[in-house]
């Protein structure tokens, strides 16, 4: 398992998914501050954007990315060719996925926090960056979701459901049915820290907001469960398509 995610990091050395780890977070930083300068509340609004579109688009693309340079070169073959368990080998793709993303959240991290040192932020720093790596472990569901997706379709069949999850995401927060769709785990996460509610409002009454650290759990629940049934498909898919 350990041998393939250091497989696919050399795989990926010189592709562009791993640019896009390091400069996607900061495309984000600057349109974030140029749109949102004048509010006074630019650190917390990143963290916001960032969980309720970015980081779906995000894992999306550079998973999507990943399989499509796959298909591109081997269609898979040279995995099948190989003594490897393609169990394992799947798992092994899943937490190659989960380290890009936590790559992505530090260096995002480490731009707000620089950010913080020029900009106007009404909530402790240290809070918004606990907030990121929340965000992180409640998108972890997302990746075996993603890679299993992109398989059986394509790059932008995943990066469409992942828009869509995001605006639905959005619209169903406030609702008691956010609590079971698991887009709008990423959204609550960070609002009792940054103190933002998901429309980008800021909070006045920062008491009446409720515990959303239960979709730690869940999301971690998930990201289980997606994962061991997206390494039990990958044997037969990956026969059907070589």
């Amino acid at each position: 398992m350990f041998k393939t995610i250091s497989s696919e990091w050399l795989k990926n050395k010189r592709t562009i998914v791993r640019k896009l780890v390091w400069f996607f977070p900061l495309l984000v930083v600057i349109m974030a501050t140029l749109l949102f300068m004048s509010t006074g509340y630019v650190v917390q609004t990143i963290v916001n954007q960032w969980s309720i579109i970015w980081v779906n688009f995000f894992l999306a693309l550079i998973i999507g990315l990943i399989d499509r340079h796959e298909k591109n070169s081997t269609e898979y073959k040279m995995i099948l060719s190989s003594p490897i368990n393609l169990f394992n080998y799947e798992l092994g793709r899943i937490l190659h996925g989960v380290l890009l993303s936590f790559i992505a959240t530090v260096v995002l991290s480490a731009l707000i926090l620089l950010e913080s040192c020029f900009m106007t932020i009404t909530v402790p720093v240290v809070f918004c960056i606990i907030a990121l790596f929340g965000i992180f472990i409640t998108s972890l569901w997302e990746i075996p979701f993603y890679i299993w997706l992109s398989r059986v379709t394509n790059l932008y069949f995943s990066i469409g459901v992942a828009f869509i999850g995001s605006i639905l995401g959005i619209f169903i927060a406030p609702t008691a049915f956010g609590k079971v769709f698991p887009f709008t785990w990423i959204d609550l996460m960070p609002v009792s820290l940054i103190k933002m509610n998901v429309n980008g409002l800021i909070v006045k009454d920062p008491t009446v907001l409720s515990n959303n650290y239960w979709t730690l759990g869940t999301s971690i629940i998930l990201f289980i469960v997606l994962s061991f049934l997206s390494a039990r498909s990958f044997k037969k898919q990956v026969i059907e398509h070589a």
